[in-house]
């Protein structure tokens, strides 16, 4: 499933942004707490590396430009993703992770910031790190790639001295999701699963993956066997005897939609015959920004999804659902 982890996980620039510290302590530097311990990062950092799969859109939408960020990977093309573009604003960082960290490569950059909220850190790879320049890690209060987004965003913005700035962006996003859910009250009540299926298997993300955030926000319902499976993974895998697990009122597949109705047992799911489910080639434009879950990415999926859940969620077999390109 080697296309599948980069996703499922997931500027040659030494300029950042030209924002002023926000307060007093913004200019003192902070101390942040994470999995770790604590890190005290300089007022202001100028040179930020992002090491974690998808660190990179938080930093962006606070007005930082990263020197450095990782490979989503997965065959999405992740550096045209269009909800990052201006805050690029032509900017193409260096990679220095790929399946791995490149702590050279990272040593080269000269950071005096690395983000790696969203790397699935260990302890021996923050150290590494930590010997480079002030690390911050994810909060020790979720399961490795299950911080939520506006987490990952406060903390972030903690890091970048930019608390109010990531406050206001949280509750901006925030907004437009209560909204959403107050146009579509019948999405309350309905269950829905993000799950993958191909030649390589078939399984699903349980709640606390940021993905499957997304279709919680949005009202609905994860069966709570996902969560029994997955234990202390963002992840399981399904037996056949299990794919009953997928059928529910909404379903958003990834994998090639030719390759997941190859097998005759998904293929006879209620939700397949009645044509509930969205499917999700890794390099679609949905898939990418499902996988970034960010402060940036989330407003782009409410904007440009919201056709495939209605037409998902309606019970009419003959509302037919624009699969995503």
């Amino acid at each position: 499933m080697r296309l599948l982890i980069p996703v499922v996980l997931a500027l040659v620039l030494v300029a950042c942004g030209s924002d002023e510290p926000e307060t007093t302590a913004a200019a003192e530097g902070a101390t942040v707490t994470h999995k770790f311990g604590e890190t005290k990062v300089p007022a202001d950092p100028k040179r930020v590396v992002t090491v974690g799969w998808t660190d990179q859109d938080a930093v962006l939408a606070l007005g930082v430009t990263p020197v450095a960020v990782a490979n989503f990977g997965g065959g999405y093309e992740w550096k045209k993703r269009p909800w990052a573009q201006d805050a690029l604003k032509g900017a193409d960082p260096e990679v220095v992770v790929d399946q791995q960290i490149n702590f050279e490569a990272v040593a080269a950059q000269r950071p005096d910031l690395i983000i790696a909220v969203n790397a699935g850190l260990k302890q021996a790879d923050y150290d590494k790190l930590s010997r480079i320049a002030p690390t911050v890690a994810q909060s020790g209060d979720y399961i490795d790639f299950g911080m939520p987004w506006d987490e990952q965003t406060l903390l972030i913005g903690q890091a970048l001295g930019r608390e109010d700035q990531a406050e206001q962006l949280v509750a901006d996003v925030k907004v437009q999701f209560e909204a959403f859910r107050a146009k579509h009250p019948e999405f309350a009540g309905q269950t829905a699963i993000l799950a993958y299926g191909g030649p390589d298997g078939y399984g699903a993300y349980a709640t606390g993956d940021t993905r499957s955030r997304f279709l919680t926000d949005l009202g609905f319902s994860i069966p709570k066997e996902i969560d029994d499976l997955a234990g202390d993974s963002f992840y399981t895998q399904f037996s056949q005897e299990q794919f009953r697990l997928m059928d529910q009122d909404v379903v958003v597949m990834y994998g090639a939609q030719e390759d997941i109705l190859a097998d005759p047992v998904f293929k006879r799911l209620k939700a397949v015959k009645e044509d509930r489910v969205i499917y999700l080639d890794l390099t679609d434009q949905m898939a990418g920004a499902l996988g970034f879950a960010s402060a940036l990415s989330l407003p782009w999926l409410l904007e440009n999804t919201e056709q495939q859940f209605v037409a998902a969620a309606d019970g009419d077999p003959a509302t037919k659902i624009e699969q995503p390109e």
